[in-house]
């Protein structure tokens, strides 16, 4: 399924110029230094082909790929190649492949830009590469060559390119011939998938390894997962195009430790912005984006929040595919997830999303650096409350997060559980907290929680987060009240793990410093306590010994939606007088 997504999307790319598509048998390649040659062949200089030290990516002959052996490359390749001359020394090995592989194909070529390249190689010496005193720093990748007074690379000529071309596309006679298993033609096949480029290290997505636990009916590596060269060339020059690409900031975005590429099956406004809120803050891009993208981002939003008008970003039924993958080491891939669904179904899963995280948010608006609580949080947020540092982020819980938010499958518990852990670690019950915990009791625990104080709840543990908050709230006005000063420390700093999980034993003694703290108040905030004290003990019939992972959940939920009621206005009761007038 992935790889036939990703032939199809070949199709699509490669008719839009802005993709910048590469033919067959060419593909991007990172360049940072072009060898300018004279027309007669001699070296006229060695340049930095970088661009605001970046390197740049021409559309180049496709690379072969190279192990542990020497294996020059077609006009397009290291110094150690070009040169005879690595980081550590002569390579003469090096140079003389790819001086043997270019001449060879002197004559079939025929072309005078080409032949120019021949006289450099056959007049080359790698003992003059110190002659020239060339910056080190621009060899970390490929070299292209160029001759002086023209602005195109050699490869880019028009008889060298239909050469490449035709000789890609020709039989070879050491290749197998089988039913490809994404178009289903007969087909040459291919030995070596080609690398996926935009990662620390360019690596193939599908590798067969050469052991006998894999080979069966006689066949051997690919041969036991037939692809043809065309299919193999289309899919991955497609997923190096959306992830490497001029278009990767619109396909592109991160989970932890997880990349994740999006696409639709026809160019949809959807597939333009939905990065904006898979990956990143939308409240917080008004400086970067232009106001139609943030136009676009905010009917989105809306549309998600709401749960309709989903027609209005295109044909609802347009395919549209997510794929997270992993590079754990330089050598290989690791697919976190695959999700195929159609735009009306993908925003309906997101709308169940955003009304299983709703809760009340802590800040409503800017102050100063504070940026308000989003109202829809993007998923890196949320994972980024799991852990104490980004890098401590369980590698495998973005994808789990990813998937079931989009397919609307219950969250995985292990972002619940890190999440309780966090609390009990720093004691910091924020918003993005509360909606992460909401979120699991919802969708995976069948709760029925409101994003407000509910005052009709009688769980236990949600009552006695209610009150935990009340007694902080006492020791608070207390404490002013008696220094004119605030607090540094409240019990929440010592006290609200243990309340949280064991709250037999904390919270009579709790209650007991809280009377020290009331005295403190005025008669009428004193009253005020004690009557809400009064309405949140009242369902109570004991004080549980133990909460459960669960529980504790609905503790911190009581204890949020509480403390966020204490300091939320309240309208004014109408007065007597206000009363008589109005009748």
């Amino acid at each position: 399924m992935i790889l036939q997504s990703l032939n199809e999307l070949y199709t699509r790319l490669a008719s839009d110029p802005a993709y910048e598509i590469a033919p067959p048998g060419f593909s991007p390649q990172k360049v940072t230094f072009r060898v300018v040659l004279r027309p007669d062949g001699s070296l006229f200089a060695v340049e930095d082909a970088r661009v605001d030290g970046n390197a740049i990516s021409p559309q180049v002959p496709q690379p072969e790929k190279r192990t542990s052996g020497v294996k020059a490359q077609f006009l397009c390749d290291k110094r150690e190649y070009v040169f005879g001359v690595g980081a550590d020394g002569f390579r003469p090995d090096c140079f003389e492949d790819f001086k043997k592989k270019h001449l060879q194909w002197e004559q079939e070529i025929s072309s005078r830009s080409y032949s120019v390249l021949c006289r450099f190689l056959e007049r080359w010496s790698p003992d003059n590469f110190a002659e020239h005193k060339i910056p080190c720093d621009i060899f970390e990748s490929f070299g292209a060559f160029q001759i002086l007074g023209e602005r195109s690379y050699i490869h880019d000529c028009d008889r060298v390119r239909s050469w490449w071309i035709a000789r890609n596309e020709s039989s070879d006679e050491n290749s197998i011939s089988a039913q490809c298993l994404i178009t289903g033609d007969v087909q040459q096949i291919v030995g070596i998938h080609p690398d996926i480029k935009g990662f620390k290290s360019s690596v193939a997505l599908v590798g067969i390894q050469s052991n006998s636990s894999y080979e069966s009916y006689g066949k051997s590596k690919t041969e036991n997962c037939p692809i043809s060269k065309k299919a193999a060339f289309r899919y991955a020059t497609a997923l190096t195009a959306i992830l490497a690409g001029p278009q990767k900031g619109k396909h592109r975005t991160r989970l932890a430790d997880t990349t994740v590429v999006h696409w639709t099956e026809t160019p949809t406004e959807i597939e333009d912005i939905f990065s904006a809120i898979f990956g990143e803050v939308a409240e917080r891009s008004t400086e970067s984006q232009d106001q139609l993208r943030l136009s676009q981002i905010n009917r989105l939003l809306s549309a998600i929040k709401t749960g309709s008008h989903f027609n209005d970003f295109g044909d609802p039924h347009t395919s549209f595919y997510l794929f997270g993958l992993e590079q754990p080491n330089p050598g290989r891939f690791s697919i976190r997830f695959f999700h195929r669904s159609t735009v009306e179904h993908l925003l309906g899963n997101l709308h169940n999303h955003q009304q299983c995280l709703e809760i009340v948010r802590e800040f409503t608006e800017q102050t100063g650096k504070r940026f308000p609580d989003p109202e829809f949080p993007a998923v890196w947020q949320i994972l980024r409350e799991t852990a104490r540092v980004a890098d401590e982020i369980p590698p495998l819980l973005g994808g789990a997060l990813a998937r079931s938010i989009i397919e609307r499958i219950p969250y995985p518990e292990g972002i619940y559980s890190a999440i309780i852990r966090r609390i009990h670690a720093d004691r910091t019950i924020n918003y993005l907290r509360a909606a992460i915990i909401k979120a699991v009791l919802v969708r995976n625990h069948n709760l029925s929680i409101p994003t407000m104080l509910d005052l009709e709840n009688t769980d236990a543990a949600y009552l006695h987060g209610r009150l935990f908050a009340t007694l902080e709230k006492i020791q608070e006005e207390g404490y002013y009240a008696q220094s004119n000063q605030q607090i540094k420390s409240t019990i929440k700093e010592k006290y609200f793990s243990s309340a949280c999980s064991t709250p037999a034993a904390i919270f009579p003694r709790l209650e007991t410093l809280s009377v020290h703290h009331q005295r403190h108040l005025n008669p009428g905030r004193k009253g005020q306590f004690d009557k809400l004290i009064g309405e949140i003990k009242w369902p109570l019939s004991g004080t549980k010994k133990t909460h459960t992972l669960i529980e504790q959940g609905n503790f911190i939920l009581g204890y949020y939606h509480q403390r966020k009621d204490f300091f939320t206005k309240k309208e004014a009761l109408p007065t007597i007088d206000t009363m008589t007038e109005s009748a």
